[in-house]
């Protein structure tokens, strides 16, 4: 009961600020981005240890340049998620130019799961406004870790809705897709991949932005066993409220044992540093180094020495 009287709350509060139009809404950003940077201090440490290790050669002036505009980023996600629940389908289509549609449809049409990876980059809640634009039908599905805020999680959710996307929580994924590829008819499976894996998962390594990084190689795994096609999401921002989402062909790394997803972390690496305040900086991605990990995996398996550590 106290979940769905929040959930109601919050839906009565946000639904109220997405009547108004977008442009009152980066009024509102403004203001809380000013109080991000210079009352909360939201994440600052994590922004900019970030940034200081992906960007070495850059001055404090360059890099606290990404930094104010990384906040701005933020806090426009903020209200452009919130405004889903009140935006026309043409005000959509105007602010959304989609490139690479053409590969979406060639999998609908040949009868092939299309897995497409991105990250934490541009306006990734808006994405699904892409495939608005296929011609062909298909089912689209998109991964996601349920919030502890349950409410909270509810209304996230509905935002998802908003383009009639089905939403699988991570720990059914395999399932679901094998599901859907028994029924015979075209889907798409959207994965967020540039968050650190979970603990309880085999952890593998690169080297991402410069750093020594875990990466996630679910989505690859699962695709490769139903014949799936790779295709990587960009996104870049010609100007505020506007967002170009391409659809790209991933071509398979040589030598490697996960070709798909190394491939991956690599054209996101390209759109990462073609416009750095896209990404989400905030996130604690390089939290623990790899031979942590394996110290940490080592007490985990021998409980010996665990007690003498």
């Amino acid at each position: 009961m106290k979940d769905k009287i929040l959930y109601h709350v919050y839906l009565f509060l946000f639904g109220s600020l997405a009547r108004l139009p977008l442009s009152w809404l980066f009024v509102l950003s403004d203001g809380l981005c000013w109080l991000m940077i210079h009352v909360l201090h939201y994440r600052r440490g994590v922004v900019r240890k970030n940034l200081l290790r992906v960007f070495p050669d850059k001055s404090d002036a360059e890099r606290r340049k990404i930094e104010v505009a990384f906040y701005h980023h933020l806090c426009d996600l903020i209200f452009e998620m919130i405004k889903l629940l009140h935006i026309s389908d043409e005000e959509m289509t105007s602010r959304v130019e989609p490139e690479g549609i053409e590969l979406v449809d060639e999998c609908a049409r040949d009868g092939v799961p299309c897995f497409i990876l991105f990250g934490h980059n541009g306006n990734w809640e808006w994405a699904e406004q892409m495939y608005k634009f296929c011609t062909e039908p298909l089912t689209f599905c998109q991964v996601y870790r349920p919030l502890r805020d349950k409410a909270f999680d509810a209304l996230i959710l509905r935002l998802r809705k908003r383009f009639d996307s089905v939403s699988i929580p991570q720990k059914q994924v395999l399932r679901t897709v094998l599901r859907l590829r028994r029924e015979g008819k075209p889907f798409l499976v959207a994965f967020n991949s540039d968050q650190h894996p979970n603990s309880d998962v085999m952890v593998h390594w690169t080297t991402f932005l410069g750093q020594d990084s875990a990466y996630i190689t679910g989505a690859e795994e699962i695709g490769s066993k139903i014949g799936a096609r790779f295709l990587f999401m960009d996104f870049a921002q010609p100007r505020r409220g506007y967002y170009r989402i391409s659809a790209r062909k991933i071509e398979p790394a040589e030598g490697e044992q996960f070709p798909y997803t190394i491939s991956y972390l690599r054209m996101l690496e390209a759109s990462i540093q073609r416009q750095p305040e896209l990404w989400l900086w905030s996130h604690n991605r390089w939290y623990i180094s790899r031979e942590e990990y394996n110290r940490q995996q080592s007490l985990t398996s021998n409980p010996r020495l665990a007690e003498n550590a």
